[in-house]
Parts: structure tokens; C-alpha cells; sequence
């Protein structure tokens, strides 16, 4: 960072990675670099790269919801090049990673559509279908609050009718009235799984163990923002550094990788 680069400390563990960044932020702070030093697991890294140039989640939601293409222009600034240092390299290789995607959502939120997923849950034993969703007032009132993204919304509901008969087939845990799961040593909240964390949500509303306030925080449609590769993300830096004690275990690919990219 002293030399003019922003440095990325990518590690598996949020615990690892706030621990070692919490034990030398007095001396970034200290040398005037702190902006320019970024820990994180290799999601927040995902986030960091595909964020670089503005928010992508809020532009996609203000472009549905505010009907507007207007994107603001970014500010002019002089950018660094980039570093990027692997803790525990052979974990990147894991399969939750390397060839892996990583798929950034926002969620679209509004009165009709809360009507929308109520009726869905209400009448999950009533075999529906999108033809039979699309002659209720709810859908009607979804589609007349955003009129030119009504197969968006049609899209919706068919992940919706999947998944409200399949959500208790995932695993998650209910704890501080949110539904969370489990991601290497660490219990994450921000993660959803399609619609099946939705209807966890009403799941255990029923059950007394999430309040209406925690449900009607999480009643949204979802719409995806990209797909983006794990594998690719390291390619967005000009140099790449990192540490493993593993590294006679690896795989000849899984050298040739470390090696060439």
C-alpha cells in the first residue's frame, strides 16, 4: 500500500480475516494506508471487484423500481492498481469456490408485492400454477405497480411455486429472528438460497419462532445481478500473492494454476 497499490487480503474464515485485520489496523492507520488495505473472505472480495465502479445492486433496483436507465457517471479518480494476498490458498481450490460462481442479488420490495407472496403461501396446498396466479387481484395489482416488467415478475413466481413446496429441503438455522446458514466457520445472514429462505421465513413465522417484522423484512422478489466466476475474480489484479501449508498436497492442475495465472 506504501508503494501506491490497494492490497486485498482474501481469507476462507470471516473470524481469520477480521481477527488479523483488527490486530494491525492501528499500524495502517498509523502509515496512512487504511483506505488503501481491504480484508474480507472471497465473497467480499467478489463484492470489492464487481462494486469497484459503483453499487451494482442499487442500480438494478432503482432501474425497476424507479423505471429509470439514468445511470450517474463516476466520479473521476485515479485509480491504483491492484494486490491481491490468498490466506490458505488450497481452500480457494475447494468446490464452494474454484469453479464455482458467485451470484449477487437485490430485492425489489413494495405493498403488492408482500400481497403477491402472502397469496402464494396462504394457498401452497392448492396446486397453483402461473395461469391460476395471474387471474388473482394480487398478481393484477404486482403487474399494474411495475407495468413493463411483468415477466420479471412472472419469472418470480414460478421460482416461487417450486420452491414454496421444496424449501424444507435445505438446511438452515433460526437464531436472533433471522434465518441463517452455516458457511465454513461461521453462521451468515445475508445468503438466500432462491426462494426457499422466503418461505423458511413464513415456515417458522407459523411456528412463533420469526416475528411478522423479521418475515415482512424478507418478503421481496429477488433478481439476480450477474454471475460472476470465483475463478476469474484473482484475474482482476495485477499481482497475486499467497500463503498455504498444503502446497505438496495439491493437485498437478491445481499447481499449474498457482503457477501460471
Amino acid at each position: 500500500a506504501l508503494l501506491g497499490f490497494d492490497v486485498c487480503c482474501a481469507c476462507y474464515s470471516e473470524y481469520l480475516s477480521q481477527r488479523d485485520y483488527t490486530a494491525f489496523v492501528s499500524l495502517f492507520d498509523s502509515l496512512g494506508v487504511l483506505s488503501h488495505i481491504h480484508y474480507g473472505t472471497f465473497n467480499k472480495l467478489c463484492e470489492y471487484i464487481i462494486n469497484e465502479n459503483g453499487d451494482i445492486r442499487q442500480a438494478v433496483e432503482q432501474l425497476i423500481s424507479k423505471d429509470s436507465n439514468i445511470v450517474a457517471e463516476n466520479a473521476k479518480i485515479i485509480k491504483r492498481p491492484k494486490i491481491l494476498l490468498i490466506d490458505e490458498v488450497d481452500v480457494f481450490f475447494s468446490r464452494d469456490f474454484y469453479g464455482n460462481i458467485y451470484t449477487p442479488a437485490t430485492s425489489l420490495k413494495e405493498c403488492t408485492i408482500t400481497s403477491l407472496v402472502d397469496y402464494i403461501w396462504t394457498h401452497k396446498k392448492s396446486e397453483l400454477n402461473l395461469n391460476k396466479i395471474k387471474q388473482t387481484q394480487e398478481y393484477k395489482n404486482c403487474c399494474a405497480r411495475f407495468p413493463k416488467w411483468e415477466l420479471l415478475i412472472q419469472e418470480a413466481i414460478k421460482d416461487m411455486l417450486f420452491d414454496v413446496n421444496n424449501f424444507d429441503s435445505h438446511n438452515y438455522i433460526v437464531k436472533e429472528d433471522k434465518i441463517g446458514y452455516i458457511e465454513q466457520d461461521s453462521i451468515i445472514y445475508n445468503v438466500v438460497y432462491g426462494y426457499k429462505t422466503l418461505f423458511a421465513y413464513y415456515f417458522e413465522h407459523e411456528k412463533g419462532k420469526i416475528s411478522r417484522k423479521s418475515l415482512e423484512d424478507n418478503i421481496c422478489i429477488q433478481i439476480k445481478c450477474g454471475d460472476y466466476s470465483f475463478a476469474e475474480t484473482p484475474l482482476q489484479f495485477k499481482y497475486i500473492m499467497g500463503v498455504t501449508g498444503t502446497l505438496l498436497t495439491l493437485s498437478d492442475p491445481e499447481k499449474a494454476v498457482i503457477k501460471n495465472d
